[in-house]
């Protein structure tokens, strides 16, 4: 998925959790939403980096959303903030599960080298082949991430929620 629909999904989703359980999400937990539903995509600076296929690997993998978890724990419970690192978790643990609708999956039970989506299992060493459909296909993605966030954005502004 592409960034713009990670944050709507996270946004989403924290919203109907505070709706129903009554609970007011800070800033900071906020902030920590939408960093953890964005950081699994870091291994694309890797791949850039490297020229290896690592993407959807450690990074959207259980073992990162504990490790995630218990990274931002200690670090926040240097300032007594140790109960807003279950939001870093959930923004992670989002983008993992949303990728799982994108053939062939990820790596969810890293380091076994299965690929995981809703859509079934697939071998790690067998992967789709990019043709000019597929891209186009990935175009056509792109530009409604982009027109989402745009009407998104735009709902905020009007709303008087943000200014530019």
């Amino acid at each position: 998925m592409f960034p713009f629909e990670h944050l709507v999904v996270i946004w989403i989703v924290a919203s109907i959790i505070q709706k129903v359980s009554k609970i007011k999400i800070s800033r900071l937990g906020w902030a920590l939403l939408f960093f953890g539903a964005l950081l699994p995509d870091v291994d694309y600076l890797f791949v850039w980096i490297s020229n290896s296929p690592i993407h959807r690997t450690f990074t959207h993998s259980f073992v990162f959303v504990i490790l995630g978890f218990f990274v931002s724990y200690f670090i926040l419970k240097q300032y007594k903030l140790e109960k807003e690192s279950i939001f870093f978790s959930i923004g992670i643990f989002s983008h993992v599960i949303l990728d799982m609708f994108i053939f062939p999956g990820l790596m969810l039970f890293w380091p076994i080298g299965t690929l995981f989506s809703f859509y079934g299992l697939t071998n790690l060493f067998v992967m789709p082949v990019v043709t000019i459909g597929t891209l186009h296909l990935y175009v056509k993605w792109l530009l409604f991430d982009i027109v989402l966030g745009v009407v998104w954005l735009s709902y905020l502004y009007f709303k008087g929620k943000i200014n530019f």
